[in-house]
């Protein structure tokens, strides 16, 4: 089965014309979600050190429909390929230290890049997230709901647990709901399976690269625990809690989530 085509979206320049050949760090998002909007502020932030560059996931923001099965493994394979095409095209350069951050269903994506791609990179930060999000039933029983119902009867039940109840910046949180409701319903089902399917928890040990995980103090969906639990297992490890914040850590907290990212990703 061919992996996903995922659209690539630059949210600072190219460090292909830049003579300090800076750093890449490739973002992912959550489901539901897309990275421009989500990750552009943090980007703004970071400018001194990375180049940073989004993903979207199948079916979401700029990324086409995707209609068949989908794995967490063949999300990471794409990325891990979209990473040597930059290297051999230049736009990530040879010094260039090569970093993923993944958020939520993203972070799951970055587990998997540390476990299987480890020589691509070197750091890893997962994001609100999990070695293991949610069960089996609850993601087939949301896949069944979404293909009858479309995303859009996710939108105000996921917004009420995107952010901290001191969270009013609606403008941010409506173009992130507007990207759910505008996701392709069969791609997001998609999703939900790779959720149902995904466990990284028995293999965290073997991970060797330096990573790092953060949490809102009141994501109810990723705990603190849970990203405790990751960096506890992994051969290198370090976490951080982000206070008054919930799920989207990247709207709620742009600058404090680009500080920790800059501070833990050496």
């Amino acid at each position: 089965m061919a992996n996903p085509h995922i659209a690539v979206i630059r949210l600072t320049e190219s460090g292909s014309f830049d003579p300090d050949v800076r750093d890449t760090l490739i973002v992912g998002p959550g489901m539901g979600t897309s990275v421009n909007g989500l990750f552009t502020e943090m980007a703004q932030h970071l400018t001194h050190r990375f180049q940073v560059i989004g993903i979207d996931l199948p079916g979401h923001g700029q990324s086409p429909a995707h209609h068949e099965d989908v794995t967490i493994p063949e999300i990471a394979g794409t990325i891990a390929q979209l990473v040597k095409n930059r290297r051999q095209t230049g736009t990530i350069r040879g010094e260039s230290k090569v970093y993923f951050a993944g958020l939520s269903l993203s972070g799951l994506v970055a587990l998997e890049l540390a476990l299987e791609h480890a020589d691509l990179f070197d750091g890893i930060a997962v994001m609100a997230s999990a070695a293991k999000i949610g069960t089996a039933e609850a993601w087939n029983e949301r896949s069944e709901m979404v293909l009858f119902s479309g995303t859009e009867a996710m939108v105000e039940m996921s917004a009420q647990l995107w952010v901290a109840e001191n969270f009013h910046d609606h403008s941010k949180l409506d173009t992130q709901k507007q990207a759910l409701a505008n996701a392709d319903d069969q791609s997001y089902a998609a999703l939900c399976q790779a959720l149902a399917n995904y466990d990284a928890s028995d293999r965290l040990g073997e991970i060797t690269l330096p990573l790092f995980t953060v949490a809102g103090d009141q994501d109810q969906m990723c705990t603190v625990a849970d990203a405790q639990q990751i960096s506890s297992a992994v051969q290198n490890g370090s976490t951080a809690v982000i206070k008054n914040a919930a799920h989207l850590l990247p709207l709620e907290a742009p600058q404090q989530l680009a500080e920790l990212l800059d501070s833990h990703l050496l």
